[in-house]
Formats: C-alpha cells, structure tokens, sequence
C-alpha cells in the first residue's frame, strides 16, 4: 500500500483517468443522454416540449413506469419477474369480463382483478421459494399459461366495455394531468421511501447483496422473496386495469412485450441483474428517458422497423451498462 512522505497515514490508490471516465459515464451517462435526448428532439421538432406532448410522454410511460418501480424492487432483491405482461393482460380481461359480461360493479371487478394478480405472486414465490426453481423458468412459464388462460376466457377476443365508469375514472385529468401519471408517481414515491426509509426496505438491499448473510443476520429471506413477487403482480394489475380504462375494453394480448421496455428501463438506471444494489430514482429516469426516444421518434415520423432497431439497439446498451456495473461493483 502507498503512505505518505511521514509514513503516517496511507494514500487511497490513483485511479486512472479512463476509469474515473468510466466511473463517470456509468454515474451519470444516462442522464447525460436523457439531456441529449430533450435538447435535440426540441430542435428537430417545435412540437416536442409542448405541455400538451409532455403530458403524453408521461401518459405514455406510467405504466411501463409501474411495472419497472415493482421490478426495481425485485431486482434489488435479487429476483427477476418476467410474467408482469402476461399478468396484465389477464387482469384487463378479468376486469373487462367483470363489467360487461358479469355485470359486476366496476369497484368489485378491479378487486377481483387484483385478488387473482395476487393468486398469481403467491405461485410464483412459492414455486421459487419452496420449490426452489429459477424465478426466470417460473414466471416465463407462468407467462405463457396466463397467455393462454386469457385468450381461453375471452375466445382470443377484446372484450369493449359499455359502462364508461372506469374509462372516466382512468381518463379524467385533475388540474390538467392525466390519473394514471399520478398512480405511477405515487407508486415511485413509496417504493423510494420504503427502500431508503425502511428497515424492510434495507432488508431487500441485503437479501440481494448476499442471501446467507441475510439469513444469518436473522432477516426472513422467503419473505422477502414472497413479497418481491406479490408486489410485481399487484403492480403489473394496476396497470391492466389502467389499461382497460384507458381502451374501454379488455384483451388476452394486452402488454405484449411489456417486459422489454421494462427492463430495458431497468436496466438503464442501473440496476444490475446480480441483486444487492440499485436506485429507483434511476429506474424513474430510465423510464423517462425510454418515453422521450420513442416520442420524439414518432414526431419526426421514423419508420416503425427503425424505431424497434433503436429500442433494440438501446435495450442491448442497457445489457452492457449494467454488466460493467455489476462487475465493477464486484471488484
């Protein structure tokens, strides 16, 4: 180790200047590019910063926004749920069949909705936890049978709505903002108080960083696991009732590919997929940047195959991101 010239105390060692640039862009790159993102698509289109287009950016990504808060904390954790799409379209069937074809009063239909999305977490946690089988087999799995579960209870048909309860609710706009912004920046404020405030939260961060020590620690490790799973599904729930609301009907089909803006936001805002770390600020600006890409690709009318190259292309970055992240931190 490197001292002083009195030998007393010993010097922190140099780090090069291409690892503080590293340190730095994987610090704060994303917003650096978030910035980017604005100022160029404010110049290429006069229509971009309009209040009315900020208000659909941020209609757009509420509920990818939810979604990827709930997976924040399951990563976090060290879990990964890829059944939030297939939950979601299930819950907007249930809600949607509810109403329509059961005549179930809007409140008791969405309370449905939700006592099966947590039907849903219970399996999964338990399969994971109990079972012991790998979270990405068990909730693709789970995927692809609520897929078809779905798609058995409406006949692979949307099921439209005739009562306008649900889609007034969903769409109605307090002091000019749309209810489903307000759902997801509720949501992002809890789940920061209740990982940086809490003593469940900072439980989470250990369980991830490392399970045994957890465990040893006297933390209940399955019921963390449990709850990281229950909150995906609740979550993913929220935002196929919102979806309902938003289209006036239901359908099997309903958040496909919802994982992949997911994660891909997730992972922008640097959350690894190795547990143990992770700021769900980041994942809120991950998720904002995510809206201002595929907006401001819509304004200058980009072709729709170049578009899903570019979330492509970005999804494979974010890969890459937290890979470095990850190994750095385990240095």
């Amino acid at each position: 180790m490197t001292t002083s010239v009195t030998g007393a105390l010993p010097l922190a060692p140099r780090r090069s200047g291409a690892r503080l640039v590293g340190d730095f862009l994987l610090e704060y790159g994303m917003f650096v590019a978030l910035v980017a993102l604005i100022v160029f698509f404010s110049i290429a289109s006069p229509y971009f910063l309009t209040q009315q287009n900020l208000i659909n950016i941020g209609l757009a990504v509420s509920i990818s926004g939810i979604m990827a808060a709930a997976i924040t904390v399951g990563l976090i954790a060290g879990q990964l749920d890829l059944s939030i799409g297939a939950v979601l379209g299930l819950s907007a069937v249930v809600t949607a069949l509810g109403i329509e074809k059961f005549g179930l009063p809007m409140p008791l239909a969405v309370a449905i909705a939700i006592a099966v999305s947590l039907v849903v977490g219970l399996i999964n946690g338990a399969l994971v936890v109990d079972v012991g089988i790998n979270a990405i087999i068990v909730t693709l799995a789970m995927a692809l049978t609520l897929r078809g579960f779905s798609a058995m209870l409406t006949g692979g048909q949307t099921v439209t709505i005739s009562d306008g309860l649900l889609q007034g609710l969903v769409n109605s706009r307090p002091l000019g903002i749309p209810v489903p912004i307000y759902i997801a920046v509720m949501i992002f404020g809890v789940l920061y108080v209740y990982l940086t405030r809490t003593r469940s939260g900072w439980h989470v961060y250990a369980v991830g960083g490392n399970s045994s020590a957890a465990l040893r620690a006297g933390i209940n490790v399955k019921m963390i696991y449990r709850g990281t799973f229950l909150l995906t599904a609740v979550a993913a729930c929220i935002g196929g009732i919102i979806s309902t609301g938003r289209a006036g009907a239901g359908g099997p089909f309903f958040g496909t590919g919802a994982e992949f803006d997911v994660l891909t936001a997730v992972l922008l805002g640097g959350i690894g997929l190795g547990g143990g770390a992770g700021r769900i600020e980041r994942t809120l600006a991950g998720v904002v940047l995510i809206g201002v890409l595929n907006n401001g690709l819509t304004l200058l009318s980009v072709d729709s195959y170049v578009q899903a190259t570019v979330r492509g292309a970005v999804f494979v970055l974010a890969v890459i991101l937290g890979a470095i992240a990850l190994k750095r931190r385990s240095r």
